[in-house]
């Protein structure tokens, strides 16, 4: 195909102004998040229905962001993918690195609760993409408003499977810098909630034997303003896997406070918050939470990196200490922490007392059988000897 013109067919499509869910021609609201009136028309997008490379046929868009738009592909042997394709100019030389930096980035990672990436490369008509599972699920942000905070177990082992995938892409060299509710995907299994970590699009590569180090310039913010760290919210060069962490710390007070613990009008007010304030404990909104998830969620939430616990390895170890068993140690529910079931589970009711029957005492003396025998035998010879005189 020569270019964007030769994909298939076009069709205007609408979609959530809010979650970007894509949406039927005529919907008042959004099934996804519930907005009302939240359509607006894209402009004519030649992949939509389009077939490419040969083997996918792009079904509708699933989602987009400020550097790509994800379709739904299926392939010839009907089954379905996510696609993700560059959107803007492919003359954005910054552009089309960081989004060839987050197929790599993402390529690397094994880990279960990070999306796999199947392959990478351009399509027909020279946009980049690559090819990912496609989850189903929904975002962290969606299910904490229909359902509100989550209860402690299920946040211990969401935030296990968030350590997991930062420990491996820290040991790799590489910095989410956009951990948010948004790229948090909970997906549900036989054995409770689950977590997919995506969109690594503003990754930052450490370590030069990857490729090209993403690094940021002095005075050049990156992030989302409500979950970034004070060293992202001042543009800081030196940024490293600490960063993460307090975002994580976030992410974390989020899911079992059911907000941020930084108040503000705008995303600028709660930027300008983080930077002057000190995050309020988490025991202060939601008393039931158990000491010590209390205590290292702080820790993650210190606003000098230096203070802050050193890799997610020990953040991860901090998590299942919390809980009464490790909490990635097996696939089944960790138990409820003491301090949970105290607060939030109904005390049984106590058993009813049984009337008791007293145990029968010691046995009394008892005469040995043999001497009522010989007792006996001695009274009937003194009387055959009488009756014999």
């Amino acid at each position: 195909m020569a270019g964007r013109g030769a994909l298939a067919y076009h069709r205007r499509v609408h979609v959530c102004t809010r979650c970007h869910v894509s949406l039927a021609s005529r919907a008042e609201w959004c099934p996804d998040c519930g907005a009302e009136m939240p359509a607006r028309g894209w402009p004519d997008d030649p992949l939509l229905g389009a077939s490419v490379l040969g083997r996918y046929r792009l079904e509708r868009r699933i989602g987009a962001g400020g550097m790509g738009i994800v379709y739904r592909a299926v392939d010839r042997a009907g089954v379905a993918y996510a696609l993700k394709a560059l959107r803007g100019p492919l003359e954005d030389d910054e552009a089309l690195r960081r989004f060839r930096r987050e197929a790599r980035s993402a390529a690397l990672l094994q880990s279960a609760a990070a999306a796999r990436v199947f392959e990478s490369g351009l399509l027909e008509d020279g946009t980049p993409y690559f090819v990912m599972e496609l989850i189903e699920g929904r975002p962290l942000t969606a299910v904490l408003r229909d359902e509100g905070p989550l209860s402690v177990v299920d946040a211990l082992r969401l935030l296990d499977d968030l350590c997991d995938v930062l420990v491996e892409a820290h040991a790799l060299g590489l910095v989410h810098r956009d951990l948010k509710p948004d790229n948090l995907l909970v997906v549900r299994d036989a054995h409770g909630p689950r977590l997919k970590v995506l969109d690594f699009g503003i990754v930052k590569v450490l370590d030069p034997a990857l490729g090209t180090v993403g690094g940021t310039l002095t005075g050049k913010v990156f992030g989302t303003p409500e979950f970034m760290s004070p060293e992202q919210v001042r543009g800081q060069r030196e940024i490293d896997a600490r960063s993460d962490i307090f975002s994580a710390g976030l992410c974390a007070f989020v899911m079992l406070a059911g907000r941020l613990p930084f108040a503000g009008r705008t995303p600028q007010e709660v930027m300008l918050a983080r930077l002057h304030t000190r995050a309020p404990r988490l025991s202060a909104v939601r008393p039931a939470v158990p000491a010590a998830l209390d205590a290292l969620v702080d820790r993650m939430l210190e606003p000098a990196p230096t203070d802050r616990p050193a890799s997610m390895a020990e953040v991860r170890a901090g998590l299942r200490a919390a809980a009464p068993s490790p909490v990635g140690a097996s696939d089944t529910l960790p138990a409820v922490p003491p301090a949970v079931a105290a607060a939030e589970t109904v005390p049984a009711e106590p058993a009813a007392e049984l009337p008791t029957t007293p145990a029968p005492g010691p046995p009394g003396p008892r005469i040995p059988l043999v001497g009522v025998g010989a007792a006996f035998l001695l009274v009937m010879v003194a009387l055959a000897w009488l009756f014999a005189r």
